[in-house]
């Protein structure tokens, strides 16, 4: 139970920390954070003393969170983060007011954690919410901004968690099946589909009105996999909404996520990151003197890999799935070429109509055969470095260009759905700005284009 002499000592502590760096670990690593998605956990309710049990409980999810599918297939997209931030009590507070149960079903408590994890919110008393959302934002900020998606793990043996912008779990038996589920809410964008209440019953991945099957959503699905259009529980306005499956993952804990959200989480995961890591040479343009001259990919592959990869030289047809080719003299016209390498996941997971307009990537090379012994000359933005500060920002952030920018230079952002919000240009050499004010709080994407030729692309926060 917490005294007040420690809670108000606390509060000052707390305030004064809000730009703390934390100790910070590695559950999982693929790659540089700009090209992989981030997980983030960060510990509450966890004391100093208890953060080697935090590691623990982290690894522990991390381990069943890869035994799921999807996330089993896209694994090697995937980077996993801790934050040990310790809190100056054990646990989560527990006000003993739900009114879906008899109170108290577990002992009353009030526990000065750090991110202030509850029991009870809303009066529901498996709803474990941490309601100190700017802590976490600022601990995130401060600690690892480019984060992707954050868990907050409780140090709660009782049964409990929560969706939204932050996912939150407890460590009850189980623990790693919540925080799943939640994450499906939060990373996927996925609705229940148990009945939850009027209030959270809108149209969404995985829940309409909609009865028509050649109209519905899923559409794609029906009649595959037991996916069909079911009708919620409980009667009055539930009966107006259906879902695609009896037994998934968003309506009961062990069972695994249904085809319908399978196949949103992976367009979420397209969305966010590309499959390409790198490719060789760098140079957008290539003076070719000596043959062969080989063009490489190095791609980040789900599990079993279903990236195709078409290879194309001057528009024609030129190899297929493979990651590097050898062009040789005879295989070039004399001047420019093109080569273009285009990749799309195949995975018969996903059945989407426009998934390759929208999911597809590729790499285009300028391929100038010449006779002259000249090297390969560096394409005019190769040593351009962009700076994007401060990020996180409520209104504006700076963006900075160091080094010689030839050429059109454009800024794009798009929400985390892939929908461009506002497109402007920038003038050359110069350091500009994105205006966040017309933005909801959330990650978006900004991309940075000389002539049409994306530089780079870097994730941006919206905070208020």
């Amino acid at each position: 139970m917490k005294r007040t002499g420690m809670f108000t000592a606390a509060l000052f502590i707390w305030i004064n920390v809000l730009g703390q760096l934390f100790d910070k670990d590695t559950i999982l690593y693929n790659g540089n954070s700009n090209k992989y998605i981030n997980l983030v956990i960060l510990s509450d309710g966890y004391t100093a003393d208890e953060l080697s049990k935090f590691v623990t409980d982290a690894t522990k999810f991390t381990t069943a969170f890869f035994n799921e599918i999807p996330y089993l297939n896209y694994k090697n997209y995937f980077n996993v983060f801790i934050i040990k931030v310790p809190s100056n009590e054990s646990g989560a507070s527990h006000p003993g007011t739900a009114t879906d149960v008899t109170e108290p079903a577990h002992p009353v408590a009030t526990v000065n954690n750090y991110f202030g994890s509850t029991f009870d919110y809303g009066g529901i008393h498996r709803l474990l919410v941490a309601n100190r959302t700017s802590a976490i934002s600022n601990v995130l900020a401060n600690n690892f901004p480019d984060y992707d998606q954050a868990l907050i793990l409780v140090n709660s043996p009782y049964y409990g968690g929560s969706g939204g912008y932050y996912t939150v779990a407890s460590t009850h038996t189980s623990s790693a099946q919540i925080a799943v589920h939640e994450l499906g809410h939060s990373f996927s964008g996925l609705k229940d589909e148990y009945w939850a209440g009027d209030i959270y019953a809108s149209e969404g991945i995985n829940m309409t009105k909609q009865v028509n099957p050649s109209l519905v959503i899923w559409k794609n699905w029906v009649g595959t996999n037991l996916i069909g259009i079911y009708q919620y529980c409980c009667g009055g306005n539930s009966s107006q909404w259906y879902k695609p499956h009896q037994n998934c993952k968003m309506q009961f804990l062990g069972p695994p996520f249904c085809s319908v959200c399978i196949q949103a989480t992976i367009e979420r995961i397209h969305s966010l990151v590309g499959p390409i890591e790198s490719f060789d040479p760098q140079n957008s343009t290539v003076n070719v003197t000596t043959y062969p001259v080989k063009f490489k990919l190095d791609l980040i592959s789900p599990a079993p890999n279903t990236l195709k990869r078409n290879w194309s030289l001057n528009g024609l047809f030129y190899q297929r799935n493979i990651d590097s080719v050898m062009i040789g003299e005879s295989n070039l016209s004399m001047g420019l070429n093109t080569l273009k390498v285009m990749i799309e996941d195949t995975t018969q997971l996903l059945r989407v109509d426009n998934h390759s307009s929208i999911h597809i990537s590729s790499v285009t090379w300028s391929v100038n055969k010449i006779i002259t012994g000249i090297k390969d000359i560096k394409s005019s933005t190769s040593e351009i470095v962009i700076d994007f500060y401060p990020n996180p920002a409520s209104d504006l952030i700076n963006i900075k260009f160091i080094g010689e920018t030839k050429g059109k230079i454009k800024l794009e952002i798009y929400d985390m759905q892939g929908i461009k919000q506002k497109v402007r240009s920038l003038g050359n050499s110069e350091v500009n700005s994105i205006d966040l004010s017309n933005l909801k709080q959330g990650i978006y994407i900004a991309k940075i284009l000389i002539d049409n030729k994306l530089i780079t692309s870097r994730k941006i926060m919206k905070q208020y």
